[in-house]
């Protein structure tokens, strides 16, 4: 597929990644010159300077001759005006990325057909449910949900006392028949293991399960977590993201939120009745300390600025917070957080990368995950009439080693699939692998 992509900030950069391994024509826009420069040197693909609001510059990176074009700039209007431009020169599809929610909300004036834009994605809500699953489910690094919600991939760390450290995945299968669950993922040293049976749980892993909701807190419970009822909740940072995660979280819990600047705090507070609003710096330790941080169940920075958001989290953490959540766009911070404290960390720019592949590849595919600090992702795929994944058991498929079937749909249930169990069609089937797997895997549904 030949793809153009306008911006190489951050979420530009990682799409152009992610399509490049999936062996995709790429062609970057980007006006700025030391992310030309970046691009250029490290990306496999076409980069060409200038703005994609620009026709000549459209034409000139040969947008009428492409698939599909992906406006990420960080300006809603620039992403906007660029689609309608392709459109009008001749792309095949368009998808924008906006922040601002007068494009999105029901009622909407301006509406992705006024402008011929196929899909306009919005992060900041995506995000913000996320960060409140997080909070909700305390033991976490990392959680998706699949089917509404029903089915969820959890990602936990395996500490020194666990139960199941130095157990095989089968052993601990075995040992505990009364939780349906498997293991997707294990990262060790860095490195991304997609395991099998005879495969152990050590000190020190990041290990990805996927279960039935029902049975997450169990699971938990299993490798040795015990979930806290989450009661008080602090973040830095009322734009919109924290705005967001506030209104969501105020309903159940007490929320205090900090922001620095003092029209900004004023403004949220009159919206937010639910909600105490403090003007202050996320930063100011004395802040912290005079508002009891040391009682806080969970501490959320999400302000604008990264380095507020790990300066913050490191100082809830040294100050006595049970959980610390924050939000990066810098990925090649990702791998790093769990090692300085960070119980989790999301990212917006993963939710706008994770909607363009589900876009991108739709036809068999439902849904997509992918995630930031691992070599893997979580895709939903329905077998067509015939196909080969389809008609036999699974330990008769001999699969590749680097995908795992971790769930099926049926109807209205879950299954938690095993060597015997059968794909149907009609099924939603819920795989995790490696990304460079992505073309085998649908081979078997098509």
């Amino acid at each position: 597929m030949k793809v153009v992509i306008v911006g190489a900030g951050e979420v530009g950069y990682y799409l152009a990644k992610r399509l490049i391994s999936e062996g995709h024509d790429v062609t970057i826009i980007e006006q700025n010159i030391e992310r030309h420069r970046r691009a250029s040197e490290t990306l496999d693909a076409i980069v060409v300077l200038g703005t994609g609001s620009s026709v000549q510059t459209q034409i000139h990176a040969e947008v009428n001759t492409s698939d599909i074009l992906f406006a990420v700039t960080g300006m809603d209007e620039v992403n906007i005006l660029c689609c309608s431009i392709a459109k009008k020169i001749g792309v095949g599809k368009c998808v924008a990325r906006v922040r601002n929610d007068e494009f999105t909300r029901p009622g909407a004036l301006i509406t992705p057909d006024r402008f011929d834009i196929d899909l306009m994605i919005h992060p900041e809500q995506t995000a913000a449910n996320e960060i409140v699953r997080l909070v909700e489910r305390s033991s976490a690094l990392k959680i998706v949900d699949f089917e509404g919600g029903k089915l969820q991939i959890l990602a936990l760390q395996i500490k020194e006392n666990s139960p199941i450290i130095n157990q095989t995945l089968q052993e601990v299968m075995i040992a505990n028949p009364q939780i349906e669950f498997l293991c997707l993922c294990i990262i060790r040293n860095d490195e991304t293991i997609i395991p099998h049976g005879p495969n152990f749980y050590r000190s020190g892993d990041v290990v990805y399960f996927i279960a039935r909701k029902e049975d997450i807190a169990v699971l938990s419970e299993l490798v040795g977590y015990t979930e806290r009822e989450q009661q008080h909740i602090m973040i830095v940072g009322a734009g919109q993201l924290g705005s967001l995660v506030a209104a969501k979280l105020s309903a159940e819990m007490s929320v205090k939120l900090v922001e620095v600047d003092m029209d900004r705090a004023e403004d949220v507070s009159e919206n937010l009745k639910d909600t105490l609003v403090l003007h202050g710096d996320g930063t100011d330790i004395e802040l912290l300390a005079s508002e009891q941080i040391q009682e806080m169940d969970c501490f959320v920075a999400v302000s604008g600025s990264e380095k507020t958001n790990l300066l913050s989290g490191l100082l809830a953490r040294y100050l006595g917070v049970k959980r610390v959540i924050v939000h990066l766009n810098t990925h090649e911070y990702m791998p790093i957080m769990n090692r300085i404290g960070m119980d989790a960390v999301v990212s917006k720019n993963i939710a706008t990368v994770n909607a363009i592949m589900k876009y991108i590849r739709r036809g068999n595919v439902i849904a997509v995950s992918l995630f930031e600090d691992i070599d893997a992702e979580a895709i939903e795929l329905e077998p067509k009439q015939n196909s080969a994944i389809t008609g036999r058991p699974l330990k008769e498929l001999k699969l590749p080693a680097d995908m795992i079937i971790g769930a099926i749909i049926r109807e209205s249930s879950v299954i938690i699939p095993h060597g015997d169990t059968q794909i149907d069609v009609g099924d939603k089937v819920v795989i995790f692998m490696k990304p460079t797997m992505i073309t085998k895997v649908e081979k078997y549904f098509s």
